[in-house]
C-alpha cells in the first residue's frame, strides 16, 4: 500500500482528513442530515471510520472503535461481550442514537444496545456526528448519531479471514459482494467467533471462573436497480451470542438472539431524492446458571421487538436552497417473566432547510414527535458556518431534545418506575477549524443542558428523574498532521458534568487524550495507539473514583502477495491494570494474529 493511499485511508479522526493530494473527490456522508453531502458543507463535527481502518488497527469489537473516537468515554464490564456503555460529550448511553445503515439499533436493559450484533467484517464505514441532532432523528439523538454503514457500491469481492489470540480466542469470517447482473449487487457475510474469556468480576468466592463468550452472524444484502432513477434493496441479518457473567458471585450466561429486516425503495434525480425504508427486528434473550442442564430452555425469555418506518423526501430548489421533509414511526414492545407486554409508539415528521449563500451557510430544522406514552413534543436545530477563507472556517448550532423514557426504564420489574418524566434539554456548540500547509486542526466547545435527567436512585436502585438541570459542558482540539514518513491524528479533550445535585456524572474522564500514528514500512503498514483517560467517578452507589490510565496498542499488517495478508496486534502493550467500571478489570496483554485472503 502507498503511503499517499495510507494517508487517505487510515484517518482516525476523518473530520480532519480532507487532503485534497490523497483523493480528487470530495468525501460525503449520509449521516448529518440524512442525506449524502460533502462533509465540508456539514455544520458539526464529523468523524468518518474506514474499513481500512479497522484492518490496520485489528478493532476486535466496536467498543474497540468507539473509545478512540474524539468525545466518547467507554465503560465496558470486563472483556469481550459484555455490557457496554458509550457516553458521547458526558451525555448518557442512552441518549446517544446508533444506526445501522440508517435504522435504530435495539437498546439492552442497560439502555445501550448490543454491540456484539455487529461483526466487523461487515462494515464498510462509520460515521460519527456530535452534536443535538433531535430534530432529525428524533428521541435518542441528544448528544449525538452513530451511523454504521454495512452497504457498498464497491467492485465484486469476496474476502476470508481466520485468526486466533489470547484467552483462546478464535474467529472466521466470510465477506463477499458480487454483481449478479450489470443492476443487481448481493452481498453476503457471515462470521463466527470464540473465546474461552476470563473472569470478569473476580472475588474469592468465584475464583477459577471464566466468562466466555461465542457468537454467530449471518446477512444477506440485495440491491437491485430498476432504472436510472429508482433503485430497492432489501437485507436480513441474524446474530445470536452466549455470554458468560458474575450474578452476585454465580456464574451465568446470557443467550441472545436477535432477527433483524430491513427493506426500501429510493428514487433520485438531479433536484429530488426520495426513500421509503422500513425495518423490524425481533429479539430473545435467556438468562440462566452456566452448571445448568437445561440452559436456555430452563427459564423464560425477555423478548424486544422493534418496528419502524421512514419517508425522506429532499428538493433541491437551486445551487443555494435545499429543503427536506420527513416522516417517522417506530412501534416498540417489550415483555419478560411476570411481566404483561408493553409496547409504546411514536409518529414524527420533520423538515429542514439550508441555505448556501456565498460563503455563508445557514441550517434549520424542525420535527414534531407524537408519542403515545407523553404526548406531542416540538424540537427545532438551527446551525450556521462561516468559510472565512479556503483555510479556516466557523461554525455555531444549537438544539432542543425530547428524550421519552425506554420500555425498561418504565416496566422492569427490579428497576423500572412507570412515573418517570421525559427528559428535556437544549445544547450549544461553536468551533472553529483550519486547514494549513502543516497541519489540519479544529476546536470545538459545547454546552448542553439537560431538565429532568432519568438516572437510577443509589438506595433502591430504582430509576428516577433528578429534578432539575443537569450539565455537560466541554472542549475538544484535534489536529492531523504529518512528520516525517508518520500520519498523526490526535485530540485532546475536557468535560465538566453536574446532575442537578452537584454530583458529577458516572464513568466520564474530565480529560482524555487520544493519538494515532501510522506509517508503511516496505510491505508493511503500522499503527501505533495512545489512549489516556483521566478519573472517573464510578456511579452513584457509591465514593469510588477510578483511576487514570494510559492505554497503548500497536498492530500491523503484511501483505505476503496484493490478495493476502497477515495482521497482527498486541493490546495493552504495556500490560496496564485498569478498569472502566469498579470491579470489572479490563484484559490484560492480549495478543492477535489474523489471515486475509481477497479475490
Amino acid at each position: 500500500m502507498s503511503k499517499k493511499l495510507l494517508a487517505a485511508a487510515l484517518l482516525p479522526f476523518a473530520a480532519l482528513a480532507q487532503d485534497p493530494s490523497t483523493n480528487n473527490e470530495e468525501v460525503t456522508v449520509v449521516t448529518a442530515n440524512r442525506v449524502e453531502q460533502a462533509v465540508s458543507d456539514v455544520l458539526a463535527p464529523v468523524t468518518i471510520i474506514t474499513r481500512d481502518d479497522i484492518e490496520l488497527t485489528q478493532a476486535q469489537s466496536l467498543t474497540d472503535v468507539f473509545r478512540m473516537l474524539p468525545g466518547v468515554d467507554v465503560a465496558v464490564n470486563g472483556g469481550r461481550g459484555q455490557t457496554a456503555s458509550i457516553f458521547i460529550r458526558g451525555a448518557n448511553s442512552n441518549q446517544a442514537l446508533i444506526l445501522i445503515d440508517g435504522v435504530a439499533m435495539l437498546t439492552a436493559n442497560s439502555g445501550s444496545p448490543d454491540f456484539n450484533q455487529i461483526p466487523m467484517n461487515s462494515i464498510e464505514r462509520i460515521e460519527f456526528i456530535r452534536g443535538p441532532r433531535a430534530a432529525i432523528y428524533g428521541s435518542e439523538a441528544i448528544a449525538g448519531v452513530i451511523n454504521i454503514i454495512t452497504q457498498s457500491s464497491a467492485d465484486p469481492i469476496t474476502t476470508i479471514s481466520a485468526g486466533f489470540g489470547s484467552d483462546a480466542s478464535y474467529k472466521s469470517s466470510l465477506y463477499s459482494q458480487l454483481k449478479l447482473t450489470d443492476k443487481t449487487q448481493l452481498k453476503v457475510t457471515a462470521a463466527y467467533e470464540t473465546t474461552d474469556g476470563y473472569n470478569v468480576k473476580p472475588t474469592p468466592a468465584n475464583e477459577g471462573d471464566e466468562h466466555g463468550f461465542e457468537s454467530q452472524n449471518y446477512s444477506i444484502m440485495l440491491k437491485h436497480q430498476l432504472s436510472d432513477f429508482l433503485s430497492v434493496f432489501i437485507q436480513p441479518r441474524y446474530y445470536q451470542n452466549t455470554v458468560g457473567y458474575d450474578s452476585f458471585d454465580t456464574n451465568k450466561e446470557a443467550w441472545i438472539e436477535n432477527v433483524a429486516f430491513d427493506g426500501g425503495v429510493t428514487y433520485s434525480n438531479a433536484a429530488l431524492y426520495s426513500e421509503l425504508k422500513l425495518g423490524t427486528i425481533f429479539e430473545d434473550k435467556y438468562d440462566y446458571l452456566a452448571a445448568d442442564p437445561d440452559k436456555r430452555h430452563s427459564v423464560s425469555p425477555a423478548v424486544r421487538e422493534q418496528k419502524t418506518a421512514s419517508w425522506l423526501n429532499q428538493y433541491a430548489f437551486s445551487d443555494i436552497y435545499i429543503a427536506a421533509l420527513g416522516f417517522d414511526w417506530k412501534d416498540e414492545s417489550y415483555q419478560k417473566t411476570g411481566l404483561d407486554k408493553k409496547d409504546k409508539s411514536n409518529k414524527a415528521v420533520f423538515t429542514t432547510l439550508s441555505a448556501n449563500i456565498s460563503s455563508v451557510t445557514l441550517e434549520g430544522s424542525t420535527r414534531v414527535d407524537d408519542n403515545s406514552q407523553f404526548g406531542t413534543h416540538t424540537t427545532w436545530g438551527l446551525a450556521a458556518g462561516w468559510q472565512l477563507n479556503p483555510q479556516w472556517k466557523l461554525t455555531a448550532s444549537s438544539g432542543t431534545s425530547f428524550k421519552a423514557p425506554s420500555l425498561y426504564q418504565l416496566h422492569d420489574g427490579y428497576s423500572g418506575n412507570s412515573s418517570l418524566r421525559p427528559e428535556e434539554s437544549i445544547s450549544y456548540d461553536i468551533g472553529l477549524e483550519s486547514k494549513l500547509e502543516l497541519i489540519t486542526w479544529s476546536v470545538s466547545a459545547y454546552y448542553r443542558d439537560v431538565k429532568d435527567l432519568i438516572d437510577s436512585d443509589p438506595i433502591t436502585w430504582a430509576f428516577v428523574n433528578l429534578d432539575g438541570h443537569s450539565i455537560m459542558k466541554g472542549t475538544e482540539l484535534e489536529a492531523s498532521f504529518d512528520l516525517f514518513t508518520i500520519r498523526n491524528q490526535a485530540s485532546i479533550e475536557y468535560l465538566d458534568t453536574e446532575d442537578s445535585n452537584g454530583n458529577e456524572l458516572s464513568r466520564r474522564a474530565k480529560y482524555k487524550a487520544k493519538w494515532q500514528g501510522t506509517v508503511t514500512t516496505g510491505n508493511v503498514d503500522w499503527a501505533l495507539q495512545y489512549l489516556y483517560q483521566g478519573d472517573r467517578d464510578n456511579s452513584g452507589y457509591d465514593d469510588i473514583t477510578l483511576p487514570g490510565y494510559s492505554l497503548w496498542n500497536l498492530s500491523a499488517v503484511y501483505y505476503l502477495i496484493p490478495e493476502l495478508k497477515l495482521a497482527a496486534k498486541i493490546e495493552n502493550l504495556f500490560d496496564k491494570e485498569y478498569e472502566t467500571a469498579d470491579g470489572y478489570p479490563a484484559p490484560e496483554r492480549g495478543y492477535y494474529i489474523n489471515a486475509t485472503y481477497e479475490f
